[in-house]
């Protein structure tokens, strides 16, 4: 089975979090109830759908904040997001994560839960309910 210690072992790294395509956690199994990360599964999830929608391929989703960065890295059936300090080094988060992305999509196992997991919606239609996402979709259908 597929973990991401090497990537939590990277300096700099805080945490990372593999979702399935509609923004379910897999892994780590969080033995705590954090709404964040679960709404940030979800985020990612919607940006996956809308990017495929508009045919867009992007390799690295990279959000800066103060202090801390969150890298995406979408693939059709699942994402790896990376929370890490401002000061980490990104080329090698980036480099790990593409060889963890090969990894699960080799893992039979790891295929077999991402097949099992199948979220209740399209996240799209799902996306459309939230205010920010449903904007967005009334300016692109225009």
């Amino acid at each position: 089975m597929v973990n991401l210690i090497e990537v939590n072992n990277i300096r700099g790294v805080l945490d990372s979090f593999l979702y399935n395509k509609w923004g379910e956690l897999l892994i780590p199994q969080l033995h705590y109830n954090d709404e964040r990360i679960y709404r940030l599964g979800k985020e990612v999830a919607f940006c996956s759908a809308f990017l495929e929608k508009i045919e867009k391929e992007l390799d690295f989703i990279e959000l800066i904040y103060e202090g801390s960065r969150i890298i995406i890295r979408i693939a059709s059936n699942f994402s790896i997001l990376v929370i890490c300090e401002e000061k980490a080094d990104i080329p090698l988060i980036k480099l790990t994560v593409n060889v963890l992305m090969n990894q699960i999509k080799s893992d039979r196992e790891m295929q077999r839960l991402l097949r099992k997991t199948k979220g209740e919606e399209d996240p799209l239609i799902e996306a459309q309910q939230y205010l920010g996402w449903k904007e967005l979709f009334e300016k692109i259908s225009h």
